[in-house]
């Protein structure tokens, strides 16, 4: 299978994470780069309340459901924004980028994103291939689950794994219900369709997301935003690290939108130089972006409270300067600064209540002086240096502390790096558990925070570099001038020059380094026929005959470490056990132990019927993880010789068996 044959997916996909969010981004009011940057995350927002509301009403989940919310949230958006209060506090005239910024903006997202893409694609190999790695397992069946459910919704995605209600049951869906709808519209395999969402999440997502976000700090400066863009695909931390490890695949996805949120926030704060919203629309977009992130992986939520801290004490520093200038009544400061504890109180027990349950299985990797040095090189888990971008985010740092303005944003990229470090370099205690406790304290989720602000840091790196090129060439053409006025007119082709220039130098560097390596290491884990791939080429050929040779209703019993229960993702057919950590019922756990018993076990057969196995999948002993839980079944191993089952297929050492005992 080609790349090019997943085109129509990609448009697809493109289309449900842009479009939708374009709408209510538009009839909020936003234009032009607003509009483009927030439309991905607004998208998310629709899709993923779309998928909580739609199973109240009694809806499958489809394209339709998703249109009807768009159709209503824009209605919305136009009418608020429209009404009386808020077209006062709206300003008559918002300032509008020139062509240069926009299409400056435009070449940065899209040879950022060409350039993410091959990566990607490299990293994946063909566009059926799978991520052979332990969360996966759940990723793909759950994507099955919404399309077998038509339930998108993150309050019962948690059920398939064996959640019985309430928090058990809840599992942030916008993701899977983002692969689901891929499927439904284009008619492509659930694994097609996985990789293409990640392919737009980390090629389109992204580079649009932290481009915007140095639109709105750094201003209207195209050899920054063409910069931010190059340099938005050199980095391992991000969307490598989470495509490769667990994989993290909802976790990609809110990273590539968080930089919107980010953006919102400055917005609301009034910080951005250059680009200012009205506030009343600031919030209604912080606002509509929070569901977005929240419903894409709930950590996301925690990373804007954190990243929102150094932002909002800014603005709080700024406000109270304002009024000792102004030399304000007692009563004015005290209501500032009892609204600060309350905020602060607010900040606190959101941080402690939106977390998972407590998990300390992930150690630290490195002493804290050597965290700190990964941090500065961009160069996280003990990867290779990103020189080029970590020299430029340093010199962009250099100048804002120079020039003691936008200080925040050292202090967002402190605040990235403090929780790196901590989970990286501090032992196991209550102070890794409480600041890194939402993220598992998983250095790889933390890790992905870096480049967001990195991007930033280096385009400011840039723009230094440009600011000194240019006065030595102002120097330059006014001496030309000074002898031939050709001189003059000539002058802007060195510009355009330079520029094309620092494109390729980038793209270079971020392209040759450790970018490269990593990927092409990586590609193992992606691959089928290793040690330690849970679905080989045979694997894959049995699964594609399974429609045909299973009835609809059937039900197999599976290993769920040997790969086994992909089943229900590849073949759409019921699996008794959809991943490794699955709930298992008392019948469950029999079948695992003494399927192979069934023709002499009144015992087993009871179990039998009360899971309604009617098939068998063996996978062989070729385990995920060779994790201790995966030899817990031996009903299902060595079933050529038991008298309660019947060889229907075998591709290689894969196997499918019907169970003709019990009947």
């Amino acid at each position: 299978m080609s790349w090019l044959s997943t085109l129509p997916a990609v448009l697809v996909a493109v289309a449900v994470v842009l479009l939708p969010g374009a709408a209510v981004a538009w009839s909020l009011g936003f234009r032009r780069s607003s509009l483009l940057g927030f439309a991905p995350v607004f998208s998310l927002s629709i899709t993923g309340v779309a998928g909580v509301v739609a199973p109240f009403l009694g809806i499958g989940w489809n394209i339709w459901v998703v249109l009807a919310a768009t159709l209503l949230a824009s209605a919305a958006a136009y009418a608020i924004t429209r009404s009386a209060w808020v077209r006062r506090q709206v300003a008559a005239t918002e300032p509008r980028d020139n062509w240069a910024v926009l299409a400056a903006t435009a070449a940065g997202i899209a040879l950022g994103g060409l350039l993410t893409a091959r990566r990607v694609i490299q990293l994946i190999g063909a566009p059926d291939n799978i991520s052979q790695r332990y969360d996966n397992v759940f990723h793909l069946n759950a994507v099955r689950y919404v399309l077998d459910t038509g339930n998108a919704s993150s309050l019962n995605l948690g059920s398939m794994a064996g959640g019985t209600g309430g928090l058990s049951s809840v599992y942030p869906a916008a993701w899977h219900s983002l692969a689901a709808l891929v499927s439904q519209l284009t008619g492509a395999s659930v694994p097609v369709s996985v990789n293409v969402v990640n392919l737009v999440a980390a090629a389109v997502i992204w580079p649009i997301s932290v481009v915007f976000l140095t639109r709105v700090i750094i201003g209207p400066r195209p050899v920054g935003l063409l910069a931010a863009g190059v340099m938005s695909a050199g980095f391992l931390a991000f969307p490598y690290l989470l495509l490769v490890w667990g994989p993290l695949f909802p976790n990609l996805l809110s990273v590539s939108a968080l930089p919107a949120g980010i953006a919102a926030v400055i917005f609301v704060c009034r910080l951005s130089p250059s680009l200012t919203e009205p506030r009343p629309r600031s919030w209604i977009a912080l606002l509509v972006a929070i569901p977005g992130l929240a419903l894409s992986h709930m950590s996301a939520v925690n990373a804007l409270l954190a990243f929102s801290v150094p932002i909002v004490l800014w603005r709080l520093i700024l406000h109270i300067r304002a009024m000792i200038r102004a030399k304000a009544s007692p009563a004015k400061f005290a209501v500032t600064g009892a609204a600060t504890v309350v905020a602060a109180v607010a900040v606190l027990l959101a941080w402690q209540t939106l977390r998972p349950s407590p998990y300390s299985g992930w150690t630290p990797h490195q002493t804290v002086a050597g965290a700190i040095g990964e941090v500065l090189a961009n160069a996280p888990m003990k990867t290779d240096v990103t020189l080029v971008i970590s020299v430029l985010a340093l010199v962009g740092m250099g100048r804002i502390i120079r020039r003691r303005s936008q200080i925040w944003l050292v202090g967002c990229y402190s605040v990235a790096g403090f929780l790196y470090v901590v989970d990286a370099g501090f032992a196991a205690g209550w102070v890794r558990t409480f600041f890194t406790g939402t993220w598992y304290q998983d250095t790889y989720r933390l890790a992905a925070y870096l480049p967001i602000f990195s991007v930033v840091l280096a385009a400011l790196g840039v723009l230094v570099a440009a600011d000194v090129a240019k006065a030595a060439l102002r120097g330059l053409t006014a001496k030309l001038h000074a002898r031939d006025w050709r001189g003059f007119r000539l002058a802007p082709v060195p510009g355009l020059i330079g520029i094309l220039g620092v494109c390729l130098v980038l793209a270079w560097a971020t392209q040759t380094g450790p970018v490269r390596g990593y990927v092409a290491s990586s590609q193992y884990f992606f691959e089928r026929d290793t040690k330690d791939s849970i679905i080989s080429s045979d694997e894959y050929a049995l699964l594609a005959r399974l429609g045909s040779e299973v009835p609809k209703d059937a039900v197999i019993a599976v290993n769920p470490w040997n790969g086994g229960a992909l089943a229900y993702a590849f073949a759409d057919r019921q699996v008794l056990e959809f991943h490794m950590g699955q709930r298992e019922t008392p019948s469950m756990r029999v079948v695992a132990e003494s399927l192979a018993e069934a023709g002499t076990s009144p015992a087993v057969c009871d179990a039998v019927r009360e899971t309604k196995v009617s098939y068998v999948l063996d996978f062989g002993t070729q385990y995920l993880l060779n994790h201790p839980e995966s030899k817990l079944y031996p009903g299902l191993q060595n079933l050529e010789s038991s008298k309660a089952v019947q060889l229907v297929d075998r591709q290689g050492d894969a196997k499918l068996f019907k169970v003709v005992a019990c009947s």
